[in-house]
Formats: structure tokens, C-alpha cells, sequence
């Protein structure tokens, strides 16, 4: 496998020291403006409890608890683990976070205890991915709010050309995501594309 295949490869699961690499870039800058145009279409109150699954290097557990009371992480990185919860290192002091290491087809939480779930960047890599989100439904409270941010609105030919690359990667559209959701039980579904990027963002309910 060349150098850059085995890095790129780490946007999956990140492992060792590219693995650790790919998790600082993933908490840099370039993530941000992606994910502060994602949040713009979740309605986070300050009482909720929120998880963020794919958390990756914890950068957006970090934002969600700036607007709400409780925010939990989960990955099924070690490498990405341990850099969430040195990110979060403060806000799990004050009982306000907890970073899990967890598949999301299984999801380690009781029913009906989210009131807010994200995924960034991530499920791209989720290889059940109606079983993700049906686990993800399980979760929510009824009315809660789950939203998929991507880099990719799943035809750019920058991403298509990443998934060439990386083992396992599988672009969606809004549409694509529409579907899963509904197969699952999401109502409320909303698709929201960038004006200027390829981003995509759905946000789905789960109904009361």
C-alpha cells in the first residue's frame, strides 16, 4: 500500500501515527467552517443531551457543548478516543462529557436518551448504514433531532476521486440519505446543500 493510500486510509479509522496526524488535521480549521455551517440547521436547546457519533478527534463534541448541557462522543478509533477525550479533558472533569469507544450499529446507550445526535464526516465509512441509523432512532427521544454533515453532496468528483482511494469509502446524496432515513422511521427530513461547496447537510426527526 503507497504512503498516501495508507494515510488517506485513516479518514476511515484512524491508527498509529498517521492515524494520529489525521485526527489533528481532522480538529483543524478546515474542519470548522464545515461543521458551523452544519449546526446551523440543528435546533440545540441548553437543557438537551446530544452524541456525536464518528466524534473523531472530539473538535465538535467540543461545540456541542457550548450549547448544550451534556454532549457525549463515540468512536470506534482508540486513536481517536484518546485525542476526544483530551479535547474534552475539562468538560469530563465536570461530569458534562463522556467519549465512548463504540461501533454505531451497536450503540452502548439506553432507549430514548438523546435529544440530539450528530455525525460528521463519518458516515461515509458506516458499512450498515440503515442499521446505524436505526440504532440512532433507538437513541433519540421522540422528537429528537439527528443530523448528517458531509463534505460531499456524494457526486462531487473531488470526493468521488477520495473514494477511489480510500478502502470501504461510499459517497451519498441527499436523496441517497432521504431514503435510509425514511426506511427507518425519520420523519421531518430536510436536505440542505451549500451554495458555493459541495456540502451536504439532512437533518431527520424522530417523530413524537
Amino acid at each position: 500500500m503507497g504512503l498516501m493510500k495508507k494515510f488517506f486510509n485513516n479518514t476511515r479509522k484512524p491508527e498509529g501515527f498517521l492515524g494520529k496526524m489525521m485526527v489533528n488535521g481532522m480538529n483543524g480549521s478546515g474542519h470548522a467552517a464545515l461543521a458551523e455551517w452544519g449546526f446551523g440547521f440543528v435546533n440545540i436547546n441548553k437543557t438537551d443531551t446530544a452524541l456525536d457519533c464518528g466524534c473523531g478527534g472530539g473538535a465538535n463534541v467540543k461545540r456541542l457543548l457550548e450549547k448544550c448541557q451534556r454532549a457525549v462522543g463515540l468512536d470506534y478509533s482508540p486513536v481517536s478516543v484518546a485525542k476526544a477525550k483530551e479535547v474534552n479533558a475539562r468538560a469530563i472533569l465536570q461530569n458534562r462529557c463522556r467519549i465512548v469507544k463504540g461501533d454505531v450499529t451497536s450503540l452502548p446507550f439506553k432507549d430514548e436518551c438523546m435529544d440530539v445526535v450528530t455525525a460528521f464526516e463519518t458516515v461515509y465509512f458506516w458499512q450498515e448504514i440503515e442499521k446505524a441509523f436505526t440504532e440512532i432512532y433507538r437513541v433519540l427521544k421522540p422528537g429528537g433531532i439527528f443530523a448528517v454533515t458531509n463534505e460531499s453532496t456524494g457526486t462531487d468528483k473531488t470526493s468521488v476521486k477520495f473514494s477511489q482511494i480510500i478502502d470501504g469509502m461510499k459517497l451519498y446524496t441527499g436523496s441517497d440519505l432521504k431514503t435510509f432515513l425514511e426506511n427507518t422511521g425519520f420523519t421531518d427530513i430536510e436536505i440542505h446543500q451549500h451554495g458555493d461547496k459541495p456540502w451536504l447537510n439532512v437533518t431527520a426527526r424522530k417523530a413524537n
